[in-house]
């Protein structure tokens, strides 16, 4: 397992390009602590490539011995050699879906650490957590790219996030924890069927015993194929997104009409996907919205006469042949701290790099930006301009962003003067 283990990590560091630092989510369960034991003996060989790894452990503080636990998920890594830290939720705690909750608050904490150190993410979810996902996501009747589950290496909001162990198995992971006397600490919220993965657990592992002994291999296997199609789909849609698609740097998109409606008489489910990412980036979600949803919406397209709709976040309008659509003023959070050259995500859409620190603040200034006649989104431009933030320094001093697009597997690299302040709207359309 450890030679394969390094084989496969060396591959993923290849696609990861001018970064050696790297923050991993240790959870102190059997994948995290088999995962930190694989990356200390990956150090060691030193034949691999040389990185920086600190482990951080969130602690929800859902349960009474979480704090204890947590320490001790510290010491082990420490006495590894890895610089590690805790990181505690504090704060008034959801009613319902509290895994959903933790799930998120986990992902922010570790993503905020990546931008703060400059680093990527290193997560230790496995083939069995891949079925789960995908077998979760069918039921709900997810879309061509939630099939293709959790990507090996993906690049999200300027980072790059690190699976490597998803080629193993639990049972190879197991087997790793016997052998090498790794210590674990066992979460017995795993075993509460009142949480949705638990219960998925639960049943997969009833079908694989009663009905489908391959049942975790084959929807694996579902995913490499739909991985697959996704990448030849992903020529067509890229080709026909650039010569019918405009992304606007201030966040705002439109698309040829009639060629959308050319795509949706061939495959509905094609052009869902197509304005599932448009609205993902205007609307800032980390998600395309649900696909009956997203179906409704585009049917919606056709009607005569078109009535101008909302969906996350975004209000769509049809003007002459084409589509607008363009972020809605409202569930807009300004109140956001920057730090001198560290980037931070403003609305899920925009990455922002400062050469000043301060904090954000709505725009009021109706010439801000101004948008010139013979621009396609002139006619909102007022709209536009007001979903995107100035930045007001520690001394008082309003500066107006420059604005950017970068697509969503993009490094930023610029090297900022004084006074500067860019927003990076992320496109997720062309991957």
């Amino acid at each position: 397992m450890i030679s394969k283990f390094n084989n496969q990590f060396i591959n993923m560091l290849k696609s990861v390009k001018n970064n050696n630092n790297y923050i991993l989510g240790l959870s102190g369960g059997i994948d995290s602590m088999a995962l930190l034991h694989l990356l200390k003996n990956f150090e060691e060989n030193k034949k691999n490539p040389e990185i920086n790894i600190k482990s951080v452990i969130v602690d929800h503080n859902l349960r009474d011995c979480s704090g204890h636990e947590a320490i001790s998920v510290k010491n082990v890594s420490q006495s590894l050699g890895f610089h590690s830290e805790i990181k505690k939720i504090i704060g008034k705690k959801p009613s319902g879906n509290i895994q959903k909750w933790a799930r998120i608050k986990r992902r922010d904490i570790l993503y905020q650490l990546c931008i703060k150190y400059s680093a990527n993410l290193i997560l230790a979810h496995q083939s069995d957590d891949q079925a789960e996902t995908l077998f979760m996501r069918m039921i709900k009747k997810t879309a061509l790219d939630g099939i293709s589950g959790m990507s090996k290496v993906k690049a999200w909001n300027g980072i790059f996030i690190l699976r490597p162990l998803l080629v193993f198995n639990k049972k190879e992971i197991k087997n790793y924890i016997k052998n090498n006397k790794v210590k674990y600490f066992q979460d017995i919220s795993n075993t509460n069927l009142k949480f949705e993965r638990v219960k998925t657990r639960f049943y997969l592992d009833s079908i694989k015993k009663n009905f489908w002994p391959s049942i975790y291999c084959d929807l694996n296997n579902l995913s490499k194929i739909n991985i697959n199609l996704i990448k030849k789909i992903d020529n067509i849609f890229n080709n026909w997104a650039q010569k019918n698609i405009l992304v606007y740097k201030g966040g705002a998109i439109r698309v040829n009409f009639e060629s959308l409606k050319i795509i949706f008489d061939k495959s509905y489910l094609f052009s869902i996907r197509i304005i599932g990412k448009i609205i993902q980036t205007v609307g800032g979600s980390d998600y395309p919205p649900k696909r009956y949803k997203t179906y409704e919406l585009i049917s919606s397209f056709f009607n005569v006469p078109f009535n101008n709709k909302s969906l996350g976040n975004v209000n769509v309008f049809l003007q002459k042949e084409f589509l607008y659509f363009i972020r809605e003023n409202r569930n807009l959070n300004f109140d956001v701290k920057i730090f001198t050259n560290r980037r931070t995500i403003f609305d899920g859409r925009f990455l922002v790099l400062s050469s000043k620190p301060g904090k954000l603040i709505q725009c009021f200034d109706k010439d801000f930006n101004q948008i010139k006649d013979k621009n396609p989104f002139y006619d909102y431009n007022l709209m536009i301009n007001k979903t995107i933030p100035h930045l007001k320094t520690l001394e008082g001093k309003t500066i107006r962003p420059h604005l950017k697009v970068i697509n969503q597997n993009s490094v930023i690299n610029d090297n900022l003067e004084n006074n500067c302040f860019n927003l990076y709207l992320v496109n997720r359309i062309l991957v």
